[in-house]
């Protein structure tokens, strides 16, 4: 009988070692932090057919350009000072079709030129413009977003990305004391498809 009991109780114990094994292994995995799940990826942007080129050289013909860019467009609020010089909107081949860049040149009232581009989709930085290296100078804010400050022997290149499309503006280095303030009359314009009027994007 003794020896029954003593058999008993080490099948006991054994049962209740494997039973506290298992409780503190239970406990150990609810105390792991879960993993949070990993955001969702925008989806790319689909890319465009091909379309002809336009060019325009009077700032009332801004619009066409706006109408023809699938996202809104970079360009100076008006009342700011500048003068518009001429604008172009054209197709730049990528790899399975076509990304589109509206250029938009502009004069300060001392005549130094200035280039907004706009560029769709908003990950072809391949179609920034090169032969550009980092400044060691911060870009200023573009319309709420920060930009990147690059330069040349001879001009000075913010770029900076939205959702939807990639800005660019292209200032020669004498208006480099000057950008800040010159960045503050930018904004992003569409035209919007329920009422048919130019309006801030």
């Amino acid at each position: 009988m003794k020896k029954f009991l003593k058999i008993l109780l080490k099948a006991l114990a054994g049962l209740l070692s494997v039973l506290m094994i298992a409780s503190v292994g239970f406990l150990l995995v609810l105390a792991q932090p879960q993993r949070d799940e990993e955001p969702a990826q925008a989806a790319p942007q689909p890319l465009l057919s091909a379309s002809p080129a336009q060019n325009i050289s009077g700032e009332t013909e801004i619009r066409s350009l706006v109408e023809s860019f699938p996202v809104p467009v970079l360009s100076f609020m008006s009342g700011s000072g500048m003068t518009f010089v001429s604008g172009t909107s054209a197709d730049a081949a990528l790899p399975g079709g076509f990304g589109r860049i509206v250029t938009l040149y502009w004069q300060t009232s001392e005549g130094e030129p200035m280039a907004l581009r706009s560029i769709y989709p908003a990950s072809a930085l391949s179609l920034l413009a090169d032969g550009y290296h980092f400044s060691t100078v911060l870009g200023p804010t573009l319309f709420g977003t920060e930009s990147v400050r690059m330069e040349n022997a001879d001009t000075v290149r913010l770029h900076a990305a939205t959702a939807t499309g990639l800005y660019e503006v292209t200032v020669p280095k004498s208006l480099a004391p000057k950008l800040s303030s010159l960045c503050r009359s930018l904004q992003l314009f569409s035209v919007p498809k329920e009422s048919g009027e130019t309006g801030a994007g």
